[in-house]
This record gives C-alpha cells, sequence and structure tokens, in this order.
C-alpha cells in the first residue's frame, strides 16, 4: 500500500487585489472596460501576488490513456490513444501547430497507452523532447467486471502528476495548460463524474448515435457492479484512469506551488474536481477555458467557478486552453 502524498494549498492573500485593481483603473480609466481581460489580470495577479504578473516558458502537458471498458466499444480494438499520438505526429495536429507558434512547450504523457508506443519511429525520434513515459500500466481495467485500478496505482499516479510538474517548475515553468489524449475513456469519464457528483448518467451525456446508447447502457450497469463511496481515491479505483488521477496530482502540486493552470476537456475538468475534492483550495489557481459540455457545466456549477468564454470547442487535446491561453497573454500585456 502507498503512502498517500500530502499537499499544503494555501488560499492567496486578496490584500493585493486593491493595488491591482488601482493599476488596471489606470490602463483603461473606468472600471469593466476590458470585461474579462481584467479578471484574467486580478485572477493571476493573486496567485502571483504581484502587480505585474508575468507568464514564462509556458507548456502544454498532453495526458494519454486508454479504457478496456471504452477500448471494447471503439472502432479501434488496440488503443485509440496510441493511433491518435501517431498521426498527430504525422499530420502535426492542429494543437501542436498552434502551440508552436504561440511559444508553447508541449509534451505528451503516456500514462496509460493500451500499446507499446516505442514501436513507432515517432517515439524514437520525439522520446524525452515531447513523448514522456510514465506508464502506470497498460490500460485501465474493464470495470464491467473488476475496479479499473487499485488504490494503490491511484496514488501512484497522483504522485507521478505531482513530480512531473515539479521538474517543469524547476525549470522556471509558472504557466501550465491540461489536455487530454485518448477518447475510449469517454464511458469512464462519464462514469466516473456520475459517481463523485452523484448525477445520474443520462444529465452527463446525450445519446445521438447507437454507440451513446450503449455507452450509457454499460455506464449503468458499472455503476451498480460497485459499492457507492463518497470517498474520491476509492471512486477513481473502481472507474477511473491513471492519466486522470496524474492531472490532479499534477494540478495539486501547481497549486501548492502557486502557480496557475489552465483546463479544457471533460477530463480535465474532471480531474480538477477531483483536486478539489481533495483540497478545496485548488480552484483558486485554476482558469477554465470553457464549459461546452453537459459534465462541464456539472462540474463548474459544482465548484463554482465561471469559464473565460464558452468557445465551443469540442475536440480534446488542449485546443480551448490554447485559445484561453491568448486571452490571458492579452490581458497580461494590457497590464504590462
Amino acid at each position: 500500500m502507498s503512502t498517500p502524498l500530502t499537499f499544503k494549498i494555501k488560499i492567496p492573500d486578496k490584500r493585493i487585489l486593491h493595488g491591482l485593481e488601482s493599476r488596471m483603473q489606470k490602463v483603461q480609466g473606468k472600471p469593466g472596460r476590458y470585461g474579462i481581460l481584467e479578471k484574467i489580470v486580478l485572477k493571476i495577479g493573486l496567485i502571483q501576488q504581484s502587480l505585474e504578473p508575468f507568464i514564462q516558458n509556458p507548456v502544454l502537458l498532453l495526458f494519454a490513456g486508454d479504457h478496456l471498458s471504452g477500448i471494447k466499444m471503439s472502432k479501434d480494438p488496440v488503443s485509440p490513444a496510441a493511433r491518435r499520438i501517431h498521426k498527430m505526429f504525422l499530420d502535426e495536429a492542429p494543437v501542436l501547430q498552434i502551440a508552436k507558434k504561440m511559444g508553447v512547450s508541449y509534451k505528451i504523457i503516456d500514462a496509460g497507452v493500451h500499446y507499446p508506443l516505442d514501436s513507432f519511429i515517432d517515439y524514437w525520434i520525439n522520446r524525452g523532447s515531447v513523448i514522456i513515459n510514465k506508464k502506470v500500466r497498460g490500460a485501465a481495467r474493464d470495470f464491467l467486471h473488476e475496479p479499473s485500478l487499485t488504490t494503490h496505482e491511484v496514488h501512484q499516479a497522483i504522485s507521478i502528476g505531482a513530480d512531473l510538474v515539479n521538474k517543469f517548475y524547476y525549470n522556471g515553468s509558472n504557466a501550465f495548460l491540461f489536455g487530454h489524449i485518448g477518447t475510449s475513456c469517454a464511458i469512464s469519464t462519464v462514469v466516473l463524474t456520475s459517481a463523485i457528483l452523484g448525477k445520474s448518467v443520462e444529465t452527463l451525456w446525450y445519446i445521438i448515435e447507437k454507440e451513446d446508447e450503449i455507452l450509457l447502457k454499460y455506464s449503468k450497469i458499472a455503476l451498480k457492479k460497485h459499492p457507492k463511496t463518497s470517498d474520491v481515491i476509492n471512486n477513481i479505483a473502481h472507474f477511473g484512469t491513471a492519466q486522470i488521477a496524474m492531472m490532479a496530482g499534477a494540478m495539486l502540486k501547481l497549486a501548492e506551488r502557486e502557480i496557475f493552470f489552465v483546463v479544457d476537456d471533460n477530463e480535465t475538468l474532471l480531474s480538477l474536481l477531483i483536486a478539489w475534492k481533495l483540497h478545496p483550495e485548488v480552484a483558486e489557481y485554476a482558469i477554465v477555458a470553457q464549459n461546452y459540455s453537459s459534465i462541464a457545466k456539472e462540474i463548474c456549477n459544482k465548484m463554482h467557478v465561471s469559464p473565460i468564454i464558452d468557445f465551443k470547442i469540442t475536440a480534446d487535446e488542449g485546443l480551448g486552453t490554447l485559445m484561453a491561453y491568448t486571452l490571458i497573454q492579452s490581458a497580461l500585456q494590457i497590464n504590462s
């Protein structure tokens, strides 16, 4: 049994807000003229405890993995995550192109891809520079038959996530964007969100195609199979994935380091919810890019947080966080 990590997260000292507001008022003349940009400056200034908040060495972390419950429902019997990573490098996915143009470095973290990425030549070309192997296991287990993870694996993943962002912190990064790769994990996201929030799966996922009906059917079976619990670690073990736990660990460590981070899609928001369940103070350091889906809206409502703007981007892989990052950059430039 692994020893759970402990985090010491404090709420930022709000006394600096008066100085930040005065500075913004000098810039814009009339309070509120810059709308969301003003709110961004106040948020990051509060986090950094600085009248001149800044960004250096921003990094986009894309956590990848698979879930066996989703793989058997997918058109890819091996690993949707591995196939997507391979295609991202072949075609250079839009998210990677945009990150390059913005000066944001990016890393793909193999948390639980159900395929040996070292069989792709892309792995050897990009190993170390882009792809980071932090695999906890090949894929989360099929929760229709057994728990997805052991509690040891959950704690291990949280620890790995915390240690990972520590290394970027020591290299001077003070802005982190989160994204997720792994379409087979959609069912895990629905079930885990349902278990944590106590919401029915129907309120979290709309039936549009035949596959959605199958997803909801299996989701209900999974929820009945495993005992109800309010313990978030046990819920992750029952239904979650290594990358969800890993992102939660990374977010908790960033909050402990007093560094802001941006979340976007269902999976990264779910990780934020998990981190919030463990340490509610973590929400002070999170910037939500959007809440386009039912899952995202329910999570934001539970945590009482609002997105920067609803871009209505349904693509995963952190594209929404990059769009939010452009607003963050603009806001800080106005304040400088």
